[in-house]
């Protein structure tokens, strides 16, 4: 099974990063990908980075690297022709990506219920800020607005003891970047459907709610226990911060017991270690700021990378704040020949980052560079013609009259009848799961009160309420709509019952340290003997193979191995913690795109297995690309610079009355920064020569954000922030987990949970970000107890008998 996604036609329309980088994943695994792009071309065309800062719309780093593997059609959709020319692509297109803001839909002729019309086994993605439904709908926002609307601002720079600093966004574009690779994860899911159905939908994804997404954990924290956790939080246990070394910095965490004595042993056995004050997790939290000063004190005398392999060998999870050419001379990357080399017809050989996920059948490839303007219209007759219709995709009628469901108009979740056997833990793995299962998989979690989650003995619990592994929110967040089967794998007779399992499975994900599945006989090559067209996801912060595979890896070490740490912080100052591990779900949500991936072309093709090998830090470094391609075109670091913009201003947080009070306002056109002017009362601002231009506003930019911040610092945040909007400028609170939870726009979008739990009872949870359209949306059920579907899973799936079930839970093969 070689040809991956290679019978996909794809649209992609809109502009800038969400859009572009949704195709992108799906036109690096075989997919025609038609990019249509107005006569000006794609904004991010003018966005940059650009070689030795000379701008060409050819060569802008940002556009290089979201495009590769597509085609460029020009196309005036505000022109009657343009968009015939765009409805007769749609009728041969078995997927729409776009993200046209929800006010422009209508003049550029976006409409699913026309498309689908035409092709009723569309598929359409729709990236909005906000969605397509809510009060919010049609508001102005931007990467700044939206990613502290979505809440994480709130929650970044982790631990900070300076609360008169702003939130912090961190560097990039990640609140786009996690819309496209939820909205195109779900998508997958949707073309799987429609292939069984024959029938389409429209994904209504939400940028703000992607975001919101992340931030699962915390929010259980408000809704179970009653706390507003914050970036000013302090940590519930140290190590778990950036220390100081002799030629940069590490990221040390010990999350369990083991890790720290380990650490102490490695220091030498300090007295002050074994001190009292650090004898208990607890008692490190409580002794922080001491402990964190004793541990730099040690650190700061080593080199970054012999510390870093130190601590590693002596199973003590660490990680170095990489910088871009440091972690490009990284050993572990190098060996898995992570970084690609390109030559685009202007900019000349660029390195670009790999595959976010190593594939046993390898789909994933840089086939051709990104496209000149409009270098494809003298073809575009022919786009897809040379593509034949995928039968399994297209010969779906009959599929269609079999369901019951999709005969009385309401057709089946898309992964309906796909049944997942999950091993992952904590919370990459069940991120990914969550994702499977809200798309309507049969996802059957398999775990043992001898090896219990990690975070079904985590908080929050429910405040007044004795804890137990049923209990965690952190837990029942991310766990909601599975199956839990208790098996003890440490038996030939539990492996035994694996193997069933997995003969009866489409699908097989674990998060374990390499090598763990192999030594107790289920790895992969075992599991392909058992069932071959198995799809087998593992996940870990290094990956399968390479020096680093048996380097111990959690979420908040991801960051700093990716660069991102490295260029988040405020202006002036040190690398910053991101408030949360967002290795994890950013390895989820890349591991639920390639599964689902896997399960379309097994679809197409009509079988064959997948072996997914994911490397959190690799697909850390894919959603962190603007600080790499400054890099590989040769310029300097960009400057951490807070919630500043390499290129627009203003684009900032200014302090409101009241507690902590901020606002997030962006001006990156120039009929916003008009409005601007208009709205702060000096309309003469727009003609003063300091702010004439964008690079003037720019070079500018402490002046600038005085006068708005004069403006702003009289003002309730909210009022702030409406009046703004109403007059088209991006702007937007940063969001606390309660500021969620109140959140008319959200709760009017359902998208909060509620499930009854039998015994914490109905507590407010996430679902997942998108809403279909034709298909029933929500969680289908609360998250289970522990081993709560073990005889009905056993019985119905493996034939088991109840005195065969009795025997083997009297023996602890189950429970």
């Amino acid at each position: 099974m070689t040809e991956g996604l290679a019978q996909l036609n794809v649209i992609e329309l809109g502009g800038g990063v969400s859009a572009a980088m949704a195709s992108k994943m799906l036109a690096d695994l075989g997919a025609t990908v038609v990019k249509i792009e107005p006569p000006e071309g794609d904004p991010a065309r003018r966005e940059g980075p650009f070689r030795n800062g000379k701008p060409d719309p050819e060569a802008s780093g940002t556009f290089l690297y979201l495009n590769a593997n597509k085609r460029s059609l020009v196309l005036d959709l505000t022109q009657p022709g343009g968009r015939a020319e765009l409805e007769r692509l749609v009728a041969q297109a078995h997927l729409l990506i776009h993200n046209v803001h929800p006010t422009r839909m209508a003049a550029l002729g976006v409409d699913y219920a026309r498309y689908s019309a035409l092709n009723p086994r569309l598929v359409m993605l729709s990236l909005t800020p906000f969605g397509l439904s809510g009060p919010n709908r049609d508001l102005p926002a931007s990467e700044l607005t939206l990613f502290h609307a979505g809440g994480w601002g709130a929650m970044c720079p982790g631990k900070s003891t300076h609360p008169e600093r702003p939130p912090l966004k961190a560097f990039g574009h990640h609140a786009e970047v996690q819309a496209a690779l939820h909205g195109v994860s779900a998508a997958l899911g949707a073309l799987y459907g429609a292939a069984e159905t024959g029938v389409g939908d429209q994904i209504d994804l939400s940028t703000q709610e992607a975001v919101a997404f992340l931030l699962g954990r915390n929010f259980a924290i408000y809704t179970y226990a009653d706390t507003v956790y914050s970036r000013l939080s302090p940590a519930p246990y140290e190590p778990q911060s950036i220390y100081p070394c002799k030629d940069g910095m590490i990221y040390i965490i010990c999350a369990e017991e083991s890790q720290w004595q380990r650490l102490v042993e490695l220091m030498g056995t300090p007295a002050w270690a074994v001190s009292g004050r650090f004898a208990t997790r607890d008692l490190r939290g409580e002794n922080r700021e001491e402990l964190k000063r004793r541990l730099g004190e040690w650190t700061a005398p080593w080199e970054t990378e012999p510390l870093f392999h130190a601590c590693q060998k002596a199973r003590v999870g660490a990680a170095p704040v990489y910088d871009y050419v440091q972690m490009e001379a990284a050993e572990q990357l190098q060996s898995r020949r992570y970084i690609m080399r390109q030559r685009h017809a202007v900019a000349g050989e660029v390195r670009l980052p790999g595959a976010p996920y190593l594939l046993k059948q390898p789909w994933w490839a840089l086939r051709r560079p990104a496209p000149l303007l409009g270098e494809a219209n003298a073809e575009q007759e022919r786009l897809f013609a040379a593509i034949p219709e995928a039968a399994p995709l297209a010969a779906s009628k009959a599929a269609a009259a079999r369901s019951p469901a999709a005969a009385q108009g309401t057709p089946p979740l898309p992964l309906t009848g796909v049944r997942v056997l999950d091993f992952s833990w904590v919370w990459a793995g069940p991120h990914c799961t969550l994702m499977l299962a809200s798309l309507g998989a049969e996802v059957i979690k398999v775990e043992s009160s001898a090896r219990i989650d990690i975070t079904r003995r985590t908080n929050p619990f429910v405040k007044g309420m004795p804890t137990g592994p049923n209990r965690s929110g952190y837990f029942n967040q991310l766990n909601q709509s599975k199956k839990s089967v208790g098996i003890n794998l440490s038996s030939q007779a539990g492996k035994a019952l694996v193997k069933a399992l997995a003969a009866r499975s489409d699908v097989m994900i674990s998060n374990f340290g390499t090598g763990v599945l192999e030594r107790l006989g289920i790895g992969p090559e075992e599991m392909a003997k058992v069932n071959p067209n198995l799809i087998q996801a593992m996940i870990s912060a290094f990956g399968q193979t390479g020096p680093c595979a048996l380097y111990m890896g959690y979420g908040p070490l991801v960051s700093p191995l990716g660069g991102l740490a490295a260029q988040t912080g405020y202006q002036g100052g040190e690398p910053e913690d991101l408030g949360i591990p967002y290795g994890d779900p950013n390895g989820g949500v890349y591991t639920a795109l390639a599964i689902t991936a896997s399960l379309l072309a097994r679809r197409m093709h009509g079988k064959g297995g997948q072996v997914i090998d994911m490397s959190m830090w690799e697909a850390m470094v894919a959603s962190s690309y603007d600080g790499w391609m400054n890099h590989a075109l040769g310029n300097p670091p960009y400057p951490r610079a807070g919630n500043r913009d390499p290129v627009h201003a203003p684009h900032n947080l200014y302090r409101c009355t009241g507690d902590d009070a901020w606002v997030a306002i962006s001006a990156t056109t120039p009929e916003q920064w008009r409005a601007l002017c208009q709205v702060i009362g000096t309309p003469a601002l727009a003609g003063d020569p300091r702010f004439r231009s964008e690079s003037d506003r720019k070079a500018h930019e402490d002046e600038l954000d005085a006068l708005i911040g004069a403006w702003c610092g009289v003002r309730e945040r909210w009022a702030a922030a409406r009046t703004l909007l109403a007059a088209g400028v991006p702007a937007f609170p940063p969001l606390s987990t309660k500021d969620m939870d109140e959140d008319p726009h959200l709760n009017a979008r359902g998208y909060f949970t509620r499930w009854p739990h039998p015994e914490v009872g109905a507590r407010k949870l996430m679902r997942v970000p998108w809403l279909l359209t034709r298909r029933e949306n929500g969680c289908g059920s609360y998250a289970p107890l522990m081993g709560e579907h073990t005889d009905q899973v056993l019985a119905e799936l493996v034939g088991l008998s109840k005195p065969e079930l009795a025997r083997l839970r009297a023996e602890k093969v189950i429970e």
